[in-house]
């Protein structure tokens, strides 16, 4: 089952829907469970479990780090905060020890608070999503994948979708409309896993508004697939397009702008980065709420790159000796995979910003300002210039 969609879900799973995949997915296995009980350290709230005759309890946790600690903490609060005795405990998480790991922390749970312990890991859990076709329905409920199609590689098939869209892009075709002929454009594709699944159900009018490079990209009108924000300068006819945003029924997002100074030497502006992080920060949110699942894949290219700079930003140090007119017509940017929605979009994107001022003859992006911590750590700071 390695690397299948359904395990990348499981990975990435909110602690909000990993919460109520537990909750249903033990009522199948007997339980009854009460989800009203205490919030624990994280924030999430413990469910109350009863057997039979026989009273438990069940955090979850999608932490990365340090689970057993949590697993310890957890039942601690849960002896302290309770007037009532606990005949078993159940801690559910998302990490994948060896069995050895998972069943010593086992042990020494029982053996410090006197109450069986049973760790549901990713593999219990997976075995019981995958392994049950009864459960099948859970798969496709709180992690949003197909469980007919569990076995693809889902990678792939993410960067096909990316390929096509951009192909579109190429031709100069806007998911409404067409786009303006003549500049380079900066391209920039938010893809969640589910845009590749093919059971949606979703309707253009209900999507939230599409991600924004700028505030100003505001007014957006609904097609029949997808909402396209309307902010043209040019209105050649009403619909040639020279930047836009939009997000598409299936969950997949795009942005367009041509990010030039009116010059005779082609430049593209400093606020690059900027305009992109804002994108897929945005993009981040519009897919919070409309309960689009990660992990997302963004994809940023140039096109018609060829003979433009970046530009020197106002103020900054003179610019490397090097620095030089982009050598390709298109610009392709290394993918960057983003499993959480509320990581820091400029800490994830630096490399790629790194990578694209490396092709302008750059040693790295000047967005970012570097300083040593006293252990010798190097740190990065977001510094965009306007």
């Amino acid at each position: 089952m390695s690397n299948s969609r359904i395990e990348v879900a499981l990975q990435t799973v909110g602690s909000d829907r990993f919460e109520r995949l537990m909750h249903d997915l033990l009522e199948r296995e007997g339980y009854t469970v009460d989800p009203t009980g205490t919030s624990g350290p994280d924030g999430g709230r413990d469910a109350f479990l009863v057997d039979g005759d026989r009273d438990g309890i069940l955090p979850c946790s999608v932490q990365k780090d340090n689970w057993v600690g949590k697993a310890h903490d957890d039942i601690e609060t849960a002896v302290e905060n309770f007037d009532r005795d606990f005949d078993f405990y159940i801690f559910a998480t998302t990490q994948d020890p060896s069995t050895t790991k998972r069943d010593r922390v086992e042990e020494e749970l029982h053996e410090e608070w006197g109450i069986p312990t049973t760790v549901w890991d990713f593999s219990k859990i997976r075995n019981s999503l995958v392994g049950d076709r009864e459960n099948n329905d859970l798969i496709r409920e709180h992690l949003r994948v197909n469980p007919n199609r569990p076995f693809v590689d889902i990678e792939s098939e993410v960067d096909d979708l990316y390929e096509d869209l951009l192909d579109r892009v190429k031709r100069r075709q806007a998911p409404d409309g067409t786009i303006v002929e003549d500049p380079a454009l900066v391209v920039v594709h938010v893809i969640p896993q589910e845009a590749v699944d093919d059971h949606h159900d979703r309707y253009a009018g209900d999507l939230p508004h599409p991600p924004q490079f700028e505030k100003r990209d505001a007014y957006a009108v609904t097609r029949p697939k997808v909402k396209i924000t309307e902010n043209n300068r040019r209105f050649h006819d009403g619909t040639e397009r020279e930047r836009y945003t939009a997000i598409h029924r299936d969950g997949w997002t795009e942005g367009i702008f041509t990010a030039l100074y009116p010059s005779d030497n082609p430049q593209l502006r400093t606020s690059i980065d900027r305009l992109i992080a804002n994108f897929v920060h945005t993009a981040l949110g519009t897919f919070d709420e409309a309960d689009i699942y990660p992990p997302y894949y963004v994809y940023v290219s140039i096109l018609g790159a060829e003979g433009y700079t970046l530009s020197r930003p106002s103020g900054s140090n003179r610019p490397p000796s090097n620095v030089r007119p982009f050598t390709k017509d298109e610009i392709r940017l290394n993918r960057v995979q983003i499993d959480n929605p509320d990581v820091d979009v400029p800490d994830v994107m630096r490399k790629t910003f790194d990578q694209l001022w490396r092709h302008g003859g750059w040693d790295h992006s000047v967005n970012y300002q570097a300083s040593e911590t006293d252990d010798g750590e190097t740190v990065y700071e977001w510094n965009p210039y306007r």
